[in-house]
């Protein structure tokens, strides 16, 4: 039998998550399950997590599949299983999360009748703190169960296009990704901000339904955006995500049919990759960010000149460095302040 959908899951030091993650793949319906194609890459976890995902392959043989590698990051574990994938349809699954088995059992139904590059899907968040969920967020912009053409899809006019592909709620089709490996930087976190970028610029069109099939675990320690981590590590894997990025747009443009919008989508999306990390890195202490901002400052003229500097990036380059960091922390402020009492509006 063909395969229909592969799932991809990286693992690396998850065994307290594994089983709940694999166990909810196993869907009843015998034909369904055999359309499966779980593809769990073993990057070098020096606990027990493959050795429990070898039970699930014992057991369901020709469709679990553990393959080792040698440690190469998250975005090394999904690029490996992206390249080894089978099926028509590819979804990316992390250890620590997991789906809702009924919610797959419709989304194999749904992809059986499906022909589109991507499948935009629905999904909740699990906070681990409290023991809730909330939904991820549904695409009110879009029609279920209607065909987009995306070079006519006004990306930019939904305020969030980058958030339309991401990896919980997108299903996207495999040859499509295949052709354009690699699709992640190695070895870093953040590797996934891939997918709000490139699913979009190589889709030639999708398709929205209201399955909910994904659950993202909020809470671990570890995360790449828990704070502890995130100040040990964000500054540098960051300017590598969006060097990858970077480059990697370079190398496809041509890709994108000249005058959609796509084109358009992809172009703002370049600049501001590269316009963007001034933002991020002026969050740190003045210490740590005056230098790094040097660095990509330099970088960013001298490797990539048509990137064009935003208001962030000329305040930058014009003021002193002292008058422009406390403008941007004033800046900041007044942002999360914006935030905090939206949030609250929406609340009420």
């Amino acid at each position: 039998m063909n395969k229909l959908l592969s799932i991809v899951i990286p693992v690396y030091k998850v065994e307290k998550f594994i089983d709940k993650c694999i166990s909810s793949l196993i869907v009843q319906d015998e034909k369904q399950l055999q359309q499966l194609d779980i593809v769990v890459i073993n990057d070098g976890t020096p606990d027990n997590s493959a050795v429990l995902a070898k039970e699930y392959e014992k057991r369901y043989p020709g469709i679990v599949r553990v393959i080792d590698q040698e440690n190469r990051g998250h975005g090394g574990a999904w690029n490996h299983g992206t390249e080894l994938a089978v099926g028509k349809y590819l979804f990316y699954l992390d250890s620590d999360d997991w789906f809702e088995t009924s919610e797959l059992s419709k989304l194999i139904t749904y992809l059986g009748h499906c022909d589109t590059d991507m499948v935009m899907l629905d999904g909740q968040n699990y906070y681990a703190a409290t023991g809730t969920y909330t939904e991820k967020g549904k695409h009110d912009e879009l029609t279920p169960d209607v065909i987009y053409d995306a070079d006519k899809f006004d990306w930019l006019a939904t305020g969030h296009g980058y958030d339309m592909t991401y990896a919980h709620d997108t299903v996207y089709r495999t040859a499509m990704m295949q052709q354009y490996l690699p699709l992640f930087c190695e070895h870093v976190m953040y590797d996934d901000v891939s997918l709000q970028a490139i699913p979009i610029a190589i889709a030639k069109d999708f398709i929205y339904t209201h399955l909910n099939v994904y659950r993202y675990y909020i809470g671990r320690p570890g995360q790449s955006f828990d704070p502890k981590v995130r100040a040990v590590r964000a500054a540098d894997d960051v300017t590598k995500v969006l060097t990858f990025l970077l480059d990697w747009v370079r190398r496809n443009r041509h890709v994108v049919p000249k005058g959609g919008t796509r084109e358009a989508y992809t172009e703002a999306n370049y600049q501001s990759m590269g316009t963007w990390h001034y933002y991020e890195l002026s969050l740190f202490d003045r210490a740590t960010a005056q230098p790094r901002l040097a660095v990509w400052d330099k970088f960013l003229r001298e490797n990539y000149p048509e990137i064009r500097p935003n208001y962030l990036v000329r305040m930058y380059r014009m003021l002193p460095f002292m008058l422009y960091f406390a403008g941007f922390k004033m800046y900041a402020f007044h942002q999360r302040c914006a935030r905090y009492i939206k949030r609250k509006l929406k609340n009420k």
